[in-house]
């Protein structure tokens, strides 16, 4: 009894040695964690990399998100309607001027009839469109900030008549600039650069953020994606929370946890073409009032910097890398995660004490 013989040992060699290449296998995949308020950019950053480091959209895909930007579309329009109601009403000395044609009353009429979930086909584009064109909702559009409207679905307005042909397939920007909300965890694995990244990205919402505990163990690097022009927002889901203040107050959580005190802590300062254009109309001073800079992109941009930084609560010991960033800018994003790349190896091999 007890005894093995020799085929049983070299089994047993056989499973030790893919268990232990397995585990160093699994070693070498650096765990990356997308996390930022919700909006900031993260998941467009995720199918970024999906269209560079991935596969890619296949056509099963991108048939997919035909529903999201239908709904997009709808809901977007038949609030920017109700929101021409409502402002003309409760604040007539800012907005009592606005006027719709008679062409745009139909089409307001027929948009708000249609379901959010309907498909946008030549009747719905045409009565959209109509609407779009009215001075009444570019004014609307305008003030989005505080009005939860997205900014991306100026783009999708814009083309309507190609979103309602019959054989339209979403292209790889249509996808990029949908806007769906997260919930729950998305992950994937790309190699970039011959490092093998395992990357989460999570819901952003308030209502989301519970969850993400489950995501930090075991993580190489976290990177938090801010927008740069929110600063003039309300967040979606509180009216009276102002989107870049809740993004601070969420980077200093995250960037002082115990979970991620040996962690590379990776600050993306997303939507910097959006901000380029917003700090022509709207100071930052809006929301920052002690802020006394020029209202010049590169000094807006390093004081936004400076605040983030600032939450570090332990800046001898852990270092913030910052990136200012476009999602939707193919090049960038290759760029930018290049940079990444170097960050985690060599955050790696301090760990290792390689260097």
């Amino acid at each position: 009894m007890g005894c093995f013989t020799s085929e049983e040992a070299a089994t047993d060699k056989q499973v030790e040695r893919e268990v232990t290449g397995a585990k160093r296998s699994q070693e070498n995949v650096k765990k990356l964690l997308f996390l930022g308020s919700g909006g900031s950019g993260k998941s467009t950053l995720f199918k970024q990399l999906r269209t560079i480091h991935g596969e890619g959209f296949l056509d099963k895909d991108r048939i997919g998100f035909k529903d999201h930007i239908y709904s997009q579309v709808i809901e977007q329009m038949k609030s920017m309607n109700e929101l021409y109601e409502e402002l003309k009403e409760e604040c007539p000395d800012e907005f009592g001027h606005l006027q719709l044609s008679e062409e745009g009353q139909r089409a307001a009429q027929y948009v708000d009839y249609i379901r959010n979930d309907m498909d946008v086909d030549e009747t719905v584009a045409q009565n959209i469109e109509t609407l779009w064109q009215e001075p009444a909702m570019k004014e609307i559009f305008d003030n989005r900030a505080k009005l939860k409207i997205d900014d991306s679905s100026s783009y999708f307005f814009d083309e309507i008549s190609r979103i309602a042909e019959r054989a339209y397939i979403p292209t790889d920007r249509d996808i990029l600039l949908v806007r769906h909300r997260t919930t729950g965890v998305i992950e994937q694995t790309f190699e970039i650069k011959g490092t093998m990244f395992h990357i989460f990205d999570v819901g952003g919402q308030k209502s989301e953020r519970k969850k993400w505990i489950h995501c930090f163990e075991s993580v190489t690097a976290v990177i938090f994606v801010a927008a740069l022009s929110c600063y003039d927002e309300v967040m979606f889901e509180d009216d009276n929370q102002n989107a870049m203040i809740d993004s601070l107050i969420l980077f200093e959580e995250i960037c002082n946890l115990r979970w991620f005190i040996h962690t590379s802590m990776i600050l993306f300062l997303n939507k910097k073409d959006l901000f380029e254009t917003k700090i022509q109309k709207v100071p930052i001073s809006v929301t920052f009032d002690e802020y006394d800079g020029p209202d010049e992109y590169d000094a807006c941009v390093e004081y936004i910097k400076g605040l983030f930084e600032g939450r570090n609560m332990n800046p001898d010991e852990k270092q913030i890398y910052v990136h200012v960033t476009c999602a939707t800018d193919k090049r960038n994003v290759e760029k930018v995660f290049g940079d990444v790349q170097h960050i985690v190896i060599n955050a790696s091999l301090t760990k290792g004490g390689l260097i």
